[in-house]
């Protein structure tokens, strides 16, 4: 959060995406809703009093899956035990729904082909078993 508001969210993000992209295929990315402020996301196993707001958290995601090659997300620090009315949860949805509408916007899904990163180890048809 520190870098975000000393730098500014879209300087950041490309600091973060030259970073990522360094000598990669494809980016993996690891969403922790933690980063996101405690009162707008209060079902984490550790809160972050003065995180992101969740539209900046959103637009930061916005700005990395539109601009480099994503080959997963996962989403992480989610705990329905601690959740207040679902908040979190529904946060945690919102991030997946607009990184699966960001892939489709920028091109990336629907898949025309098999990505070139894919290993041949893991390039299987469908009814190839395994070896």
């Amino acid at each position: 959060v520190t870098d975000i508001t000393e730098m500014g969210l879209e300087a950041a993000a490309c600091y973060a995406i030259e970073r990522a992209t360094d000598g990669t295929d494809c980016v993996y990315i690891s969403f922790d809703i933690d980063c996101i402020d405690a009162g707008f996301v209060p079902g984490t196993g550790w809160p972050e009093p003065g995180g992101l707001l969740p539209r900046e958290a959103l637009k930061l995601l916005e700005l990395i899956v539109r601009n480099v090659p994503v080959c997963g997300l996962e989403l992480v620090e989610v705990s329905p035990p601690y959740d207040i009315s679902d908040m979190t949860s529904l946060m945690a949805a919102r991030v997946i729904c607009d990184t699966m509408a960001h892939l489709v916007v920028s091109g990336q899904l629907p898949r025309k082909a098999k990505p070139s990163w894919i290993h041949p180890t893991c390039n299987m048809q469908v009814d190839q078993a395994w070896r």
